[in-house]
């Protein structure tokens, strides 16, 4: 039987897929789509990361985490990693090609940053900004807009992808949610509270060590399946315990960095203007950004 046809006593389709890049909202959007009643998102695991890293566990794996779905709803996930693997478009394409993508966008230099913090927090790098890049290059490679895009447009219909902006999502939410709900072709419902929630917020971890064996033992236990006991260290607090950081521990970009990163990103933040017909020299201000402070 192909990876592609799945039991007929589970019918599943997939309706859409929201691919990232990281930090750039997914979150935010995860949770919010959760809250409407007519879409199923997966159960067990907030992003399964299916379509790139367990691919080759069979599509049976994927589909179980939609044991909940109803013949009515419609079924979808948010998988921030999928962004830039550059097999991902043809793998959801295969499976339905009429799937709806939802791309998340964010000023590519806070970007690169927020992942650095991010990945630093959980103990996969050290060091300075450039040091962790070295280490891991796809802190920068996954905010490159320009190369990443157009494999996802050479896929998918135009009308089939739609982009949220972060900046968007920090003024309004109430606007981008409703646009969403559009694109995915439900009714909209009051807006949960959790739309104004504080977007990407991040703090260090208090036990630096303690933080890389729980982020080991988390990627260990998502490539097994064994969800369950994620979710059990959730409910019991071991999250909070690790990460009851100081926000002004969160490491900062020299002026250096930044320059150079503009240098860097500067064909792909003029790529999304000319894409999305928007001008987005705020981007480019490294006075306004102020990536010296804190992350937001």
């Amino acid at each position: 039987m192909s990876l592609f046809q799945p039991s007929p006593i589970i019918p599943f389709h997939l309706h859409f897929v929201g691919i990232g890049p990281q930090r750039t909202g997914t979150s935010w959007l995860n949770q919010l789509l959760r809250c409407h009643p007519a879409l199923c998102l997966p159960q067990g695991t907030i992003e399964p990361m299916f379509f790139d890293r367990y691919y080759t566990h069979g599509l049976a794996r994927y589909v179980s985490h939609f044991s909940r779905r109803q013949p009515d709803h419609r079924c979808g996930e948010i998988s921030p990693t999928y962004f830039d693997v550059e097999p991902v478009p043809e793998r959801i394409y295969q499976l339905n090609p009429a799937c709806r993508i939802i791309i998340n966008l964010r000023n590519p230099i806070s970007r690169a940053l927020s992942l650095y913090r991010h990945h630093l927090s959980k103990g996969r790098v050290k060091g300075s900004f450039r040091q962790a890049v070295t280490h891991m290059p796809r802190i920068i490679a996954a905010g490159r807009y320009e190369q990443h895009i157009p494999r996802w447009l050479d896929v998918f219909d135009p009308a089939q992808i739609t982009f949220v902006l972060l900046d968007d999502i920090k003024r309004k939410p109430e606007v981008v949610l409703r646009r969403i709900y559009r694109f995915l072709g439900i009714s909209p419902i009051d807006l949960p509270e959790a739309a104004y929630d504080k977007i990407n917020g991040m703090m260090m971890p208090r036990f630096p060590g303690l933080a890389r064996l729980a982020a080991r033992w988390v990627t260990r236990l998502q490539a097994g399946g064994f969800y369950q006991f994620i979710e059990l260290g959730k409910r019991l607090g071991l999250k909070r315990v690790v990460y009851a950081g100081n926000r002004q521990n969160a490491p900062r970009l020299s002026l250096d960095d930044q320059n150079w990163l503009l240098a860097t990103y500067e064909a792909d933040i003029a790529f999304v203007e000319n894409l999305l017909k928007r001008d987005l020299t705020t981007w480019r201000l490294i006075e306004k950004n102020n990536y010296l402070t804190p992350d937001t």
